[in-house]
């Protein structure tokens, strides 16, 4: 194929035919559409790392109430199950007694 030479220097003999620059212009065109097809990958890609590292402010937001509800939850089971062992009945075993 002739692509891109064709429209800097014609042939010197009279070998160019009729076809020639369809054939240049669907070269172009194909190499115009699969840059655009690979800007559109590395787009996403970067929409899609964008959303991963910086979340909407309502995310945000819901996410840290999540870990919030998470820990206060943990803080009060953890405080349930001291208070229950020290209340613990005279026939019950220590919450330890594997380690001894």
């Amino acid at each position: 194929m002739l692509a891109f030479p064709i429209y800097v220097q014609k042939p010197a003999t009279n070998l160019y035919a009729a076809n020639t620059a369809a054939m240049d212009w669907f070269v172009i065109a194909t190499l115009c559409f699969f840059f655009f097809l690979l800007g559109c990958f590395a787009m996403a890609a970067w929409q899609i790392w964008r959303r991963t590292t910086r979340p909407d402010p309502h995310i945000q937001l819901l996410m840290e109430l999540a870990d919030s509800d998470e820990e206060t939850t943990l803080k009060k089971a953890d405080e349930q199950a001291q208070s229950s062992s020290a209340q613990s009945q005279p026939w019950e075993k220590p919450q330890d007694w594997w380690k001894s």
